[in-house]
Protein backbone atom coordinates (compact mmCIF):
# COMPACT_ATOMS: atom_id res chain seq x y z
CA UNK A 1 0.00 0.00 0.00
CA UNK A 2 1.16 2.88 -0.68
CA UNK A 3 0.99 6.70 1.38
CA UNK A 4 -1.50 8.26 -0.94
CA UNK A 5 -4.05 5.28 -1.09
CA UNK A 6 -3.67 5.36 3.21
CA UNK A 7 -4.39 9.25 3.09
CA UNK A 8 -7.36 8.46 0.53
CA UNK A 9 -9.27 6.02 2.35
CA UNK A 10 -8.59 8.25 5.41
CA UNK A 11 -10.62 10.96 3.96
CA UNK A 12 -13.52 8.87 2.71
CA UNK A 13 -13.77 7.59 6.38
CA UNK A 14 -14.14 11.31 7.59
CA UNK A 15 -16.78 12.08 4.98
CA UNK A 16 -18.11 8.55 6.11
CA UNK A 17 -18.45 8.50 9.79
CA UNK A 18 -19.04 12.02 11.35
CA UNK A 19 -17.06 10.82 14.63
CA UNK A 20 -14.06 10.19 12.58
CA UNK A 21 -13.32 13.93 12.14
CA UNK A 22 -13.19 14.62 16.08
CA UNK A 23 -10.04 11.66 16.03
CA UNK A 24 -9.27 13.55 13.21
CA UNK A 25 -9.09 17.32 14.54
CA UNK A 26 -6.86 16.11 17.26
CA UNK A 27 -4.35 14.14 15.32
CA UNK A 28 -2.82 16.64 13.11
CA UNK A 29 -0.05 13.95 11.61
CA UNK A 30 -0.12 10.55 10.17
CA UNK A 31 3.34 9.25 9.74
CA UNK A 32 4.09 6.05 8.23
CA UNK A 33 6.90 4.01 9.93
CA UNK A 34 8.12 0.52 10.67
CA UNK A 35 8.81 1.07 14.32
CA UNK A 36 5.55 -0.45 15.10
CA UNK A 37 4.09 -3.82 14.25
CA UNK A 38 0.84 -2.20 13.65
CA UNK A 39 -1.05 1.05 13.52
CA UNK A 40 -1.13 3.38 17.14
CA UNK A 41 -1.79 6.83 18.38
CA UNK A 42 1.24 8.09 20.65
CA UNK A 43 0.26 9.42 23.89
CA UNK A 44 0.72 13.06 23.68
CA UNK A 45 -1.65 15.88 23.73
CA UNK A 46 -1.88 16.17 19.98
CA UNK A 47 -1.53 12.38 18.97
CA UNK A 48 0.06 11.16 15.49
CA UNK A 49 -0.93 8.64 13.76
CA UNK A 50 1.89 5.71 13.52
CA UNK A 51 0.93 3.48 10.56
CA UNK A 52 3.51 0.30 9.52
CA UNK A 53 1.89 -0.05 5.43
CA UNK A 54 3.59 -3.36 5.50
CA UNK A 55 1.09 -4.56 8.24
CA UNK A 56 -2.00 -3.18 6.51
CA UNK A 57 -0.48 -5.07 3.32
CA UNK A 58 -0.36 -8.13 4.90
CA UNK A 59 -3.03 -8.48 7.20
CA UNK A 60 -5.68 -6.20 5.59
CA UNK A 61 -7.05 -7.61 2.65
CA UNK A 62 -10.26 -4.82 2.02
CA UNK A 63 -10.85 -1.16 2.07
CA UNK A 64 -13.37 -1.97 4.72
CA UNK A 65 -10.73 -3.79 6.84
CA UNK A 66 -8.03 -0.97 6.52
CA UNK A 67 -10.70 1.93 7.61
CA UNK A 68 -11.46 -1.20 10.52
CA UNK A 69 -8.12 -0.05 12.16
CA UNK A 70 -8.14 3.59 11.53
CA UNK A 71 -11.66 3.10 13.73
CA UNK A 72 -9.61 1.42 15.96
CA UNK A 73 -7.34 4.06 16.52
CA UNK A 74 -9.63 6.88 16.17
CA UNK A 75 -11.46 5.40 18.98
CA UNK A 76 -8.52 5.79 20.80
CA UNK A 77 -8.49 8.97 20.93
CA UNK A 78 -12.33 9.42 21.20
CA UNK A 79 -12.02 7.74 24.19
CA UNK A 80 -9.41 9.76 25.80
CA UNK A 81 -6.75 6.73 26.04
CA UNK A 82 -4.04 9.37 24.29
CA UNK A 83 -4.35 11.65 27.42
CA UNK A 84 -3.26 8.81 30.07
CA UNK A 85 -0.74 10.24 32.00
CA UNK A 86 1.06 7.19 33.50
CA UNK A 87 2.37 4.73 30.83
CA UNK A 88 0.22 2.74 29.38
CA UNK A 89 0.38 -0.95 30.92
CA UNK A 90 0.13 -4.03 28.85
CA UNK A 91 -2.87 -5.50 30.47
CA UNK A 92 -4.67 -1.51 30.53
CA UNK A 93 -3.78 -1.35 27.03
CA UNK A 94 -5.60 -4.71 26.23
CA UNK A 95 -8.61 -3.87 28.17
CA UNK A 96 -8.70 -0.95 26.01
CA UNK A 97 -8.38 -2.73 22.66
CA UNK A 98 -10.90 -5.27 24.18
CA UNK A 99 -13.64 -2.51 24.60
CA UNK A 100 -12.66 -0.96 20.94
CA UNK A 101 -13.06 -3.95 19.21
CA UNK A 102 -16.33 -4.06 21.20
CA UNK A 103 -17.54 -1.38 19.81
CA UNK A 104 -16.56 -1.88 16.32
CA UNK A 105 -18.75 -5.36 16.22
Amino acid sequence: MKPQHFHTLLLELIDENPFAIRAVLKILEVQFTDAIPTLAVTIESTPRLLVNLLFIEEYCHTESQIKAVIVHEFLHVLLRHTEEQQRMTPARHLAFDAVINAIIH
